[in-house]
């Protein structure tokens, strides 16, 4: 561990909001590294809210905007005021660099990062172990950290260090699973059909009810619209909330079905069953998690998925055929006959 012995941490993750679930993971690590120190989060000023009713290892949660010279104005005497004297910045980004880099070199503070995308070798100034190895995505994050701040320790498993969400209330449990329609582009979307159809299955054969978070964007009131144009059951609820009571809304559900998006890692944060269908994305980079615990739907080998890189990057497909041969039934069967 290095020898500072920080008084306020900022841990940064400024990414969309499923990579700031799986941060949490970090930032139990950091706490554990660190016990006594004033921790700060800080995510993207959209992403905050997600947090408002719930318990993390942190002291507070900074929303953060460099979208323009008076947000990077407002957050640099936000954090001088802070007295933050430790940022640490996982999955670094462009923007938030320039502003680190300046920050820390004006006020004389430690500024470490990792940027998940250089190859081996290439950033001599991180110095992160195993660095350009694809690896499980807070994997990637923990060696960050440890690289930075506790090499005299093993390195950390991903495993072990699951992201926590606890509500600030009391827990309910409720008898409904959650199907998770929505995602970052179409290829990562199981057909919109097949969920109608495993709605209808799930409601005739099981005593559970059937949600669909949406938010009012228009993509997916389009959704919407197209779920019902299918036949999408009337006892399926559409789901709309907030970001802040989103979590609370989640929790304690039976189980999360759906695409890999930011709902199903607040699923595995509050501790429900998860079953994942992934497309484009191999799961051991984009799943970090138990699949023990959280299964996922995967069809490999396939060679359209890796002609440019380990993963096909593709927002629209044709053939779809990483994700249009898991049959509604047969899904239906392997989920509820293990249940």
């Amino acid at each position: 561990m290095i020898s500072l012995s920080p008084k306020v941490i900022l841990l940064v993750k400024n990414r969309a909001l499923g990579d700031s679930i799986m941060g949490l993971s970090s930032l139990s690590y950091l706490r554990s590294l660190y016990p006594d120190a004033k921790i700060i989060y800080g995510v993207p000023k959209w992403v905050a809210p997600v947090y408002d009713l719930c318990q993390i290892d942190a002291d507070e949660i900074l929303p953060l905007d460099f979208s323009t010279l008076v947000s990077w104005w407002k957050l640099w005497w936000n954090l001088k005021k802070k007295s933050v004297d430790l940022v640490y910045e996982m999955h670094l980004s462009g923007r938030s660099k320039k502003f680190f880099d300046l920050f820390s070199s004006f006020n004389a503070i430690y500024y470490h990062f990792h940027n998940h995308h250089l190859e081996i070798n290439q950033d001599l100034k991180s110095k992160v172990h195993d660095q350009g190895i694809i690896k499980p995505l807070i994997q990637r994050d923990l060696d960050g950290i440890w690289s930075a701040y506790a090499k005299e320790s093993p390195p950390p498993s991903f495993l072990d260090f699951v992201p926590k969400m606890k509500l600030k209330g009391p827990d309910v449990v409720k008898n409904f699973v959650i199907l998770g329609v929505v995602a970052t582009r179409k290829t990562k979307m199981w057909p919109l059909e097949y969920f109608v159809q495993l709605a209808k299955l799930i409601l005739e054969n099981k005593n559970l009810e059937v949600i669909i978070p949406l938010s009012g964007n228009l993509i997916d009131l389009e959704i919407e619209k197209k779920l019902k144009s299918l036949g999408l059951p009337k006892d399926c609820q559409i789901l709309r909330s907030s970001l802040t009571n989103l979590p609370q809304e989640m929790s304690g559900s039976k189980m999360y079905i759906g695409n890999d998006t930011g709902l199903k890692h607040i699923a595995i944060a509050l501790g429900i069953k998860s079953y994942t269908f992934f497309g484009p994305e191999p799961p051991l980079e984009w799943h970090p998690y138990d699949s023990t615990n959280h299964p996922y739907f995967y069809k490999e080998p396939l060679e359209c998925r890796t002609k440019e890189a380990h993963y096909c990057g593709l927002s629209e497909c044709d053939s779809m055929i990483c994700l249009n041969e898991f049959l509604p039934e047969k899904i239906f069967n392997e989920i509820f006959n293990k249940v």
